[in-house]
């Protein structure tokens, strides 16, 4: 595995936590694969001492194991992290429209609808692509103006992008996440908070599934 070696202002225990994070979201460390410290630190570029802080972080955020006598193992998903995660993902989501629907202008449906365009540029991404979905719902969150709200959306999509490593594996189209984004800005130009809300759900629920069915496959 290779990452980048530090060449920018930041700790080195950050660009550490960082790279490594990055790297199992996009899976190019893969899940149940073994972590050495030697290895990483050369690749990186870095110590050993930012690296093992870098490591404590990610081990307490649930992206790494430490197992006595073993070493470091990169955690596995499983079907209930991706349910529990949903779940949560579901109530904030919903909350977040909740809030933001009083809010809402002409000039900011115009924002949301050029945010959302931006997704037709990065078609032949995926990687991309999926980074651009998820901006998408942090948008919205941010846009309800509660900042602990915006944080919690936050801390969860790192995780479902990790996931949604599997919708992209089924081959979930452009054309599929436009339709669905589609209908929830009709609902938010609408003002309409259920339409906006059951159109956030069925967005989520598709891809839930998807991933569901697809981790199903490689397990």
């Amino acid at each position: 595995m290779s990452f980048l070696k530090v060449e920018q202002p930041q700790s080195f225990k950050d660009h550490a936590y960082n790279e490594i994070k990055k790297g199992i979201i996009e899976h190019k460390v893969e899940s149940g694969s073994m972590l050495f410290e030697r290895s990483l630190s050369e690749s990186l570029g870095i110590s050993r001492t930012p690296l093992k802080l870098a490591l404590q972080q990610l081990e307490l955020e649930g992206w790494i194991q430490s197992i006595p006598r073993k070493g470091i193992v990169v955690q596995t998903i499983n079907r209930q992290d991706v349910d529990e995660i949903f779940q949560l993902r579901k109530a904030n989501e919903v909350l977040a429209i909740e809030l933001l629907i009083p809010l809402l202008n002409d000039e900011t449906i115009e924002k949301i609808e050029k945010m959302d365009n931006q997704l037709s540029d990065i078609q032949k991404d995926p990687i991309k692509f999926m980074y651009a979905d998820s901006a998408f719902h942090l948008f919205l969150a941010e846009l309800s103006q509660n900042h602990r709200l915006y944080q919690l959306i936050q801390n969860l999509t790192d995780h479902v992008n990790w996931y949604g490593f599997f919708a992209l594996k089924a081959g979930k189209t452009l054309d599929e996440v436009a339709y669905e984004h589609r209908l929830i800005i009709e609902g938010l130009r609408a003002r309409n908070l259920h339409q906006t809300t059951d159109a956030v759900l069925n967005h989520l629920d598709i891809t839930h599934r998807t991933i569901i069915t697809n981790l199903t496959e490689w397990e």
